[in-house]
């Protein structure tokens, strides 16, 4: 599948929205900020990327391209073969990405106000 019959006719979610506006140019560091980058939050969210990733084929390259266009998501591309290995075998996930979410918004400079509160930045 290509990444333009993907974003027509695949299973899409904001998360794999943004992978797919990254690898395609589409969004860049120009641009970012009219965009609203999602990161995946649970295992549902994370099925549209992997299905992303694995019928369109997308490259380390592509994978490195989006964790270097959106700070948030570099957790999640570090660690995206464990997160595949997960997935794949039906493992739980919700505790291991909550994590990789703190990390990412850590990542993006978003400000923890509490255990539950975030603070995006301005």
């Amino acid at each position: 599948m290509t990444l333009n019959e993907w974003i027509v006719f695949g299973h899409v979610g904001m998360s794999s929205k943004t992978m797919w506006a990254v690898v395609t140019g589409t969004l860049n560091a120009d641009n970012i900020k009219k965009f609203r980058v999602e990161i995946p939050y649970d295992k549902d969210d994370f099925s549209r990327c992997y299905t992303l990733w694995k019928e369109c084929k997308l490259s380390d390259v592509d994978l490195r391209k989006i964790k270097e266009t959106c700070p948030i998501w570099k957790p999640f591309i570090d660690n995206w073969y464990e997160l595949v290995k997960r997935y794949e075998n039906n493992e739980k996930m919700y505790e291991y990405m909550s994590e990789l979410v703190e990390q990412g918004r850590l990542n993006a400079g978003w400000i923890k106000v509490d255990a539950n509160t975030w603070k995006f930045p301005s």
